[in-house]
């Protein structure tokens, strides 16, 4: 995972990562306020390093782990399409997790990238539920099959 940006802590002033959960310097909990440019989308890219399916599988629990409890709400997923077009094995893999719910604590919807395109009925949803996310979103997730938008929950 990319270093994210640093944010300060509300207990002691010192910076510290915006997804760090202890303040390393006076090991403050509280969840510092993150500016909005911050806690708009995360990005994952499962296909840096061109990992395993079962890599890629174990880097995003991780990372669901990690930004749980935090002010990102919006993760971008970036699993590709595979090089064949018919949709990777990443991607399959990724989109059946969701699927089959198993991580119900953490994630409150997702939306194929393929369906983020004004018109569509997932993306209608999408900004009823979410009023603010046309804000955040970028042209390259609009009808994007390499992506998926994880909403995770407040």
């Amino acid at each position: 995972m990319a270093n994210p940006p640093s944010v300060l802590c509300p207990d002691c002033g010192n910076p510290r990562g915006a997804l760090q959960k202890i303040c390393p310097f006076c090991g403050s909990s509280e969840i510092p306020a993150v500016p909005k440019k911050i806690a708009g989308i995360f990005t994952l890219n499962l296909e840096e390093k061109l990992p395993t399916v079962d890599q890629a599988l174990e880097k995003f629990d991780h990372t669901l782990s990690e930004l749980s409890g935090r002010a990102v709400k919006v993760v971008k997923v970036i699993h590709g399409y595979g090089s064949g077009g018919k949709g990777g094995r990443i991607k399959e893999a990724i989109r059946q997790e969701l699927i089959y719910q198993r991580r119900t604590h953490i994630i409150h919807s997702y939306y194929a990238g393929e369906d983020l395109q004004p018109g569509k009925e997932a993306y209608q949803e999408l900004n009823k539920q979410n009023p603010t996310i046309k804000n955040i979103l970028t042209k390259d997730m609009l009808g994007n099959p390499g992506i998926t938008l994880v909403i995770l929950k407040r």
